[in-house]
């Protein structure tokens, strides 16, 4: 994936056609011929599309042919919509998301689109270290042994005359972007990535669409409800420092020692002290011991800390933007398994309780469609295992969790409790991450034995399932990657352990891909990508947010269902997909009093 390619020369600098009207642009379209791709970038006075401009607007259309940089202080970048606007011209940026929410922004249609970035990260099939790494100059000098002086960039925030350093910095973007893709491709198509590559173009204007239209947030309801937390949190921490005190605690005249919560090893040890063994006392290792008393005050505690420590404090009073008075995070589109995610601020981490999640809501006359795919990953380890026992669960419409309880403890249907139900939750979930039996026998109180009698029995039910997870890790290890359904490849780490990665990261990677699809679809049927009234607003990993006018969001809902389930019938197969959607003014219902 993505190993070092061969030393080339960099391209030489290519002419450049400066246009300050809109005759020179339609010159030099008319000159440009049956071009079927072209390189795209723009400069801009700051990051911020709402309320920075654009300097330039740069096209680079392979050797042969001079650069179009566009003055667009002096010419109308609008004169570029023939081009931008085609469906016959792939137009390839470096980062295209940043790009379109200022062409848009400019009112500049732009269709049929890829991206260096993505295409890079692909290659690199999500490695932290992959060796072009996500900047252009990286890629640029990487793949073709061109430097690019980003300290240039800089100079476009003062305003002023442009200078000819910054006219060949902006056409050397453009031929940089234009080189590297044509170098790209067919690594993709060698790879065979170009499915998963497609995806990821068509994702990336609906994901710069959702970041340039934000969502609503109501910030006085949220610094109502961290108030409350933060006037719990001594409270909760009263409690844990309390459930940790036992006859072997530390003690000095004052009674017993205080344990510091933010530090790991004295809660380890503490928790040692009740039996609870812990190697690592992270959420995911003290979730396993749910019901100890220690252990549940803990991760409450934990919990509200995290949110007052997040989003705390003036977090509110910051985070809207001061001209639309909306969110506009900082949207992710690759990460790790293929994931998307966001920052400044993080709006995956909003916690699922409604305290948190209602204080995002639509504007008066607005409504939010919330759907999101039902028990996505255990739908998808049923398509790529082939396991007909679990895919007939599926088909018949049945409770996963109760029938396979029924199955691992050999009782009817009708019989099976809610501990029952849990357990078989527990492990169709857990298997996924590698948990073994030690850890199921944590997870629901059963001892090893019985564990391991439960899991016989599971395996026993669904052979497929078993067979491919052993499959799964076994190439994982054995080629240091593993796929999901479409190609999209995941690059072990070192430190991967237990093949957990490699039983794991074909089915995050696949849900991503499902998610990705979604938003292309949906977004198909809701019209064109732009700043438009009506669209995604939040994605959050299998859920989707759509705003949409009141009077037609019902109708709306069915749209967003029909494109998930569209999206999910590409790497579900003959898996039936389920969506569970809800229209209401706000991203969760609002919380009861009391």
């Amino acid at each position: 994936m993505a190993a070092t390619p061969p030393r080339v020369s960099a391209p030489p600098p290519r002419p450049i056609a400066l246009a300050t009207s809109p005759d020179d642009v339609n010159r030099w379209l008319a000159d440009l011929g049956g071009a079927p791709v072209v390189a795209v970038d723009t400069e801009t006075s700051g990051w911020d599309p709402h309320v920075d401009r654009l300097r330039l607007v740069q096209v680079a259309a392979g050797p042969g042919r001079p650069v179009l940089v566009v003055d667009a202080e002096r010419c109308d970048p609008r004169a570029l919509r023939p081009l931008l606007a085609s469906r016959e011209v792939l137009k390839v940026f470096h980062h295209g998301a940043f790009d379109l929410r200022f062409l848009w922004m400019a009112g500049i249609e732009v269709t049929r689109v890829a991206d260096t970035m993505l295409a890079e990260q692909l290659l690199g099939g999500g490695a932290a270290t992959a060796p072009g790494s996500s900047s252009l100059a990286r890629i640029a000098e990487f793949r073709l042994g061109m430097r690019l002086d980003k300290s240039v960039r800089a100079g476009f925030a003062g305003g002023g005359p442009l200078t000819d350093e910054q006219v060949r910095y902006a056409a050397d973007d453009a031929t940089a972007t234009w080189e590297v893709f044509a170098r790209q491709r067919g690594e993709l198509a060698g790879h065979g990535l170009n499915q998963v590559a497609r995806l990821e173009f068509a994702a990336m204007p609906v994901l710069a669409d959702l970041q340039l239209r934000g969502v609503g947030f109501d910030p006085g309801r949220w610094l109502a409800t961290l108030g409350r937390l933060e006037e719990e949190l001594p409270r909760l921490e009263s409690a844990v420092q309390a459930a940790l005190v036992c006859e072997d605690s530390p003690r000095d005249l004052f009674g017993p020692t205080p344990v510091k919560l933010d530090s790991p090893d004295q809660v380890k040890a503490a928790l040692g002290r009740l039996g609870v063994h812990l190697e690592q006392v992270h959420e995911r290792a003290l979730r396993d011991h749910r019901g100890h008393p220690a252990v549940d005050a803990l991760l409450a505690y934990r919990q509200v800390s995290k949110v007052t420590g997040n989003w705390g404090g003036d977090w509110a009073t910051r985070v809207a933007h001061p001209r639309t008075g909306r969110v506009h995070a900082d949207w992710r589109q690759v990460v790790g398994t293929g994931r998307i995610s966001c920052r400044e601020p993080n709006l995956t981490q909003v916690p699922r309780d409604a305290r948190y999640r209602s204080c995002f809501l639509a504007p008066p006359g607005r409504a939010l469609v919330v759907a999101d795919y039902s028990q996505q990953e255990l739908r998808i380890l049923a398509a790529v295992s082939g396991d007909e026992a679990l895919r007939e669960v599926f088909v018949r419409g049945g409770d996963l969790h109760r029938a396979t309880a029924a199955m691992a403890f050999d009782v009817p249907e009708e019989s099976v409790d809610p501990a029952r139900r849990s357990a078989a939750k527990a492990l169709n979930f857990g298997l996924m991450y590698g948990m073994g039996t030690r850890g199921f026998a944590r997870a629901t109180g059963m001892t090893p034995e019985r564990a391991a009698e439960v899991m016989r029995r599971y395996f026993a039910a669904f052979p497929r399932v078993a067979a491919w997870l052993r499959e799964a890790e076994a190439t994982g290890r054995r080629t240091g990657r593993v796929r999901t359904p479409l190609g999209r490849i995941r690059v072990l780490e070192d430190d991967d352990q237990g093949g957990r990665m490699a039983r794991n990261a074909p089915i995050q990677g696949a849900g991503a891909d499902m998610v990705k699809l979604a938003l292309a679809e949906v977004s198909r049927r809701m019209g064109p990508a732009g700043p438009s009234a009506d669209g995604p607003v939040l994605v959050v990993h299998d859920e989707l947010v759509v705003e949409t006018d009141v009077d037609v969001a019902d109708e709306v809902a069915a749209r967003v269902v029909e494109g998930m389930a569209v999206a999910a019938g590409r790497v579900l197969g003959d898996v039936p997909a389920a969506v569970d959607v809800a229209v209401r003014p706000r991203w969760a219902p609002e919380p009861r009093p009391g």
